[in-house]
């Protein structure tokens, strides 16, 4: 729980090195110079100095002359770690969940080291720290690949992307192209960072990014020919449509099988990246009958597209629409939050629903 506020001259507030005790947990001197720390236990090789050598809180000396007026107001820092291992990407994690879990503190540090985590974090000041790769999961567009997680009313919450942290919605799949029907659509993307504690703090580093994950391209519709006083007719399929940027990222749609007489079948599309989204494939042609290439996947700056229309004299069909994108940032209803943004969001920051 976090120390007493100072008061005022008329009505002044005391604080004892027992408080502080309490607070901070005890160092091995028992002496109030003993708090001027330089922890740096939160190095994560990102180059982001500002989480290195920390303070017992902001504002307490680590060196020179400290007072106890110095510990007016402050409180316990905890952070929880989404930043070693930086070569493992991880998916949908709950920072809650892992604070919660974490039994040998490996996952979570207290600050100076002098005491363990709070069961209950009211009045304490929880920093989310990330600084490596999170992905999501497809096909539904409220699963996120980081959430807060619920949190104790009266905590400070904070999550920090740092320079290498980046936080990715899913790609949608592209959608199949078909024979003589439109082709399918495409799917949507799923989204980045869920927020579930109202009054958190959103800090995006130079260097950081939180992405939604981008639609799928839709497939490529049909093209049939029936040739004048001919008996035999052609087909032809259309492509798939790309796979959406994200990651994981969209697979490329399949083509549409089944061409016949003179035509050809189309091609598959390819599949996105974290960053871009894959081309949709070509329609196949023949015989007159000419069908639909597959849509483009979506990416940042780039909006799906749909797929294209087939054409013939018989049975031809309109390509279909894209997917929907994911969000970068959800929240659950009623939640309202603060982002200090010096890296990259690219997506919607508004969007309501998290899972």
């Amino acid at each position: 729980m976090a120390l007493q506020a100072k008061g005022t001259v008329q009505d002044p507030v005391s604080i004892s090195f027992a408080d502080i005790e309490t607070e901070f947990g005890q160092n091995s001197k028992r002496s109030l110079g003993s708090y001027r720390i330089s922890d740096g236990r939160i190095r994560d090789g990102g180059g982001d100095s500002i989480f290195d050598d920390l303070p017992l809180d902001t504002g307490i000396p680590q060196s020179g002359t400290i007072s106890l007026g110095d510990f007016y107001s402050k409180k316990l820092n905890v952070f929880v770690d989404c930043y070693s291992d930086s070569n493992n990407t991880e998916y949908r994690i709950n920072a809650r969940n892992r604070y919660n879990n974490d039994t040998n503190s490996t996952k979570v540090k207290v600050i100076g080291g002098f005491r363990n985590k709070p069961t209950s974090t009211k009045g304490t000041k929880v920093i989310i720290h990330v600084n490596k790769e999170f992905g999501s999961a497809k096909n539904n567009a409220r699963y996120v690949a980081l959430r807060t997680g619920s949190w104790d009313d009266g905590t400070t919450l904070i999550l920090d992307v740092g320079s290498s942290g980046a936080i990715y919605g899913a790609g949608g799949n592209g959608g199949k192209g078909r024979v003589c029907e439109g082709g399918s659509k495409g799917k949507d993307g799923t989204s980045a960072l869920g927020i579930e504690y109202s009054g958190a703090t959103i800090n995006v580093y130079s260097g950081g990014k939180i992405q939604a994950g981008y639609a799928g391209g839709g497939g490529g519709g049909g093209g049939y020919n029936d040739p004048d006083k001919r008996k035999i007719d052609h087909a032809s399929s259309g492509g798939g449509g790309g796979g959406g940027a994200g990651l994981p990222a969209g697979d490329g749609g399949p083509r549409g099988d089944g061409a016949f007489g003179s035509g050809s079948n189309g091609g598959e599309g390819s599949a996105g990246s974290k960053n871009a989204g894959g081309g949709g494939g070509g329609g196949g042609s023949g015989g007159g009958s000419s069908a639909g290439t597959g849509g483009t996947g979506g990416s940042p700056g780039q909006s799906a597209g749909g797929g294209g229309n087939g054409s013939g004299n018989k049975c031809s069909s309109g390509g279909t629409g894209a997917g929907s994108d994911g969000a970068a940032i959800r929240k659950t209803q009623g939640i309202s939050f603060t982002i200090n943004n010096s890296g990259t969001v690219n997506g919607a920051t508004d969007a309501v629903g998290v899972e």
